[in-house]
């Protein structure tokens, strides 16, 4: 799941349109609107919006945002590592998108999770590095995860199924932050933890 926020003059009261062609309301929250849409594979987005004030005075903006949000891959299977497909193998682009995730993730969650996104065809991998990977991941999973989120695998990081739950783990911590993000407030007013007087 992405989301966009959205700037906009303090007198707007509405805001919709759509992302990548589907429909969005936008939620005001700390005076920027967000709009949710699922992630795109290319990491472009194109928005539209329509805004209306408090007069009731409509406007509209278009454009074409490139965000780098993560990308999971945790479908892997045997038959992949058989026939050698582009799931089945780790390359220097699969750990680049597994550091970015911990890294950008970490980010948003105002953790300090050090990683290394420029490996180079051909760079190997030392014990280290699986190291610096499994400790990232390890704070994600600290910071926030489900039931169901595998626990972070064991050193050596040797099979298809430990990246998986690599990935499961950075995405469960990131779908559950994203939704918390778009479930703060609903209708203008806090649904949960408030208290007081009737």
């Amino acid at each position: 799941m992405a989301y966009i926020a959205v700037a906009a003059p303090s007198d707007i009261v509405y805001v919709a349109g759509a992302i990548n062609g589907g429909s969005t309301t936008f939620q005001n929250q700390d005076g920027k609107w967000y709009g949710y849409a699922p992630a795109a594979e290319d990491n472009t987005y194109r928005l539209w919006v329509e805004m209306i004030d408090a007069a009731g005075n409509r406007s509209e903006y278009e454009t074409t945002l490139v965000y780098d949000l993560p990308l999971f891959i945790t479908d892997r299977t045997a038959a992949d590592v058989e026939n050698r497909t582009q799931k089945g193998v780790l390359n220097a682009r699969d750990l680049n998108r597994i550091e970015k995730n911990n890294y950008t993730i970490g980010e948003l969650a105002a953790l300090i999770i050090p990683a290394k996104y420029d490996w180079q065809i051909g760079e190997l991998p030392r014990s280290s590095d699986y190291l610096r990977i499994r400790q990232g991941v390890q704070k994600l999973r600290d910071y926030v995860h489900r039931a169901t989120t595998p626990q972070v695998p064991e050193s050596p990081l040797n099979t298809y199924q430990k990246f998986n739950d690599i990935e499961q783990i950075q995405k469960d911590c990131f779908d559950i932050y994203v939704g918390n993000k778009k479930n703060y407030a609903y209708a203008g007013e806090f649904y949960a933890g408030e208290g007081g007087l009737i």
